[in-house]
């Protein structure tokens, strides 16, 4: 006799995915386009955190003009601090992270099920778009995808590595690995042993436009330094006595649930009698190669430059005729990317641009596309998906890649 289901199990049975009338769609565009993909901070949550007012604490203390220099470097380094704790430190958690299929190793973890969870949903989506890339239909269009992500951690590094797949970072060399953007954009092929059949491999295009935390400057020359700067950093703070804007910033909200400013800050550091040196971390953080959250955001030339020729690679590719965008985990306030896309989005009819949003009312992304005047409703190849609240990368993954890819495997097998 067959067992009766439970009610739960029923229920979840029932349960359609929201985005199934759409998955024919997506499949005939991705299976004749160019696919880039633009991902923000929200696509490394839950492991990965933001602090959410860092630019306006910085602008405000940039222009603030009554305290002594040594106050206002000193409150500098201090969010700086805060900002490395919440957006950096935990790198090295990733890298020393060891997973397979039967064992998750991660000796000095502080918090190993936000990054399990983290790791799969990257694991799976980058295993999804490696397989919906060999089975490609069109030979109009090669086997490549490009990954501009304003993320400066390595979760796409290390991951990419643990599941052996092709990509190209920008990257060349052996003892002293160098970036040049004509890295990029590489196409490998594998020859057969025996009948030297030869075929393209998916590659990944990974162009890390707000910088990298393994990247470190060599005169005018970025370089990968694995994470030996990050290490120095977390060195550097560790001798510092800096202020905790992180829970100063939670008490306020527990207390009065507002802000803080950066008034209160100012408030806060003036205590310190005599001001603590900073000069030593402060050293070791601008060594790092990323972009900060400021309105000035670039400390030199070099990294200037790369920035913007990332960019420009960006504009270049949202160009091309057929060319599909997917925006994950990405709110859109950055005024430089958001101009961009949307005037490829005016020009280029033949462009097709997704915006993922995490809730179903997307606030923020709505928010921010106004500063521009921007009304999705006036744009016919731009298309917002909010199916559910939560849409994080997990849900991405079994709401929309995973059914575009069995979608594109129960095609195959048919025409079999």
């Amino acid at each position: 006799m067959s067992q009766v289901k439970p009610q739960s199990e029923q229920e979840e049975m029932k349960i359609e995915n929201p985005l199934e009338k759409k998955i024919e769609t997506f499949k005939n565009i991705i299976q004749d386009c160019n696919i880039s993909f633009l991902i923000g901070s929200g696509l490394s949550v839950p492991f990965m955190g933001t602090l959410g007012g860092i630019e306006t604490w910085l602008t405000g203390l940039e222009e603030n003009k009554e305290i002594s220099t040594e106050l206002k470097q000193y409150i500098k380094a201090s969010l700086y601090k805060s900002y490395f704790d919440v957006a950096m430190k935990d790198n090295v958690e990733i890298l020393d992270f060891i997973y397979n299929e039967n064992e998750r190793v991660c000796p000095d973890c502080e918090r190993p099920s936000k990054l399990i969870q983290t790791y799969e949903a990257y694991k799976d989506f980058l295993r999804i778009i490696n397989q919906v890339l060999y089975e490609r239909r069109s030979n109009t269009v090669n086997k490549q995808v490009n990954l501009f992500t304003t993320n400066i951690d390595v979760f796409f590094e290390k991951i990419i590595e643990d599941l052996d797949l092709q990509f190209n970072d920008g990257f060349n060399g052996v003892f002293r690995k160098q970036f040049h953007l004509s890295n990029f954009k590489k196409s490998f092929y594998q020859k057969s042993l025996h009948y030297d059949n030869i075929a393209e491999i998916p590659v990944f295009n990974l162009l890390k436009i707000h910088g990298s935390v393994t990247w470190k400057l060599d005169n005018t020359n970025i370089e990968f330094a694995g994470l030996d700067v990050l290490k120095n950093v977390i060195n550097a703070a560790g001798t510092s006595d800096l202020i905790d804007i992180v829970s100063l910033s939670n008490k306020k909200w527990d207390d009065a649930k507002t802000n803080l400013t950066i008034e209160e800050i100012i408030e806060e550091a003036t205590t310190k009698d005599p001001i603590p040196s900073t000069a030593e971390f402060i050293e070791a953080y601008e060594k790092l190669q990323v972009v900060n959250p400021t309105k000035d955001k670039f400390r030199d030339t070099t990294f200037n430059k790369t920035y913007y020729e990332m960019l420009r690679l960006y504009a270049n590719e949202l160009e091309k005729e057929n060319s599909v965008l997917f925006v994950m985990g990405f709110s859109m306030a950055d005024e430089h990317i958001r101009d961009i896309t949307f005037r490829a989005i005016k020009s280029n009819p033949t462009l097709k641009v997704f915006i993922c949003s995490y809730t179903e009312q997307a606030k923020d992304i709505k928010r921010n596309l106004q500063n521009d005047r921007i009304d999705l409703k006036d744009f016919h190849n731009v298309e917002l998906l909010n199916p559910t609240d939560e849409f994080d990368l997990q849900k991405m993954n079994k709401l929309l890649f995973n059914p575009l890819l069995e979608s594109i495997l129960l095609r195959k097998n048919f025409e079999k």
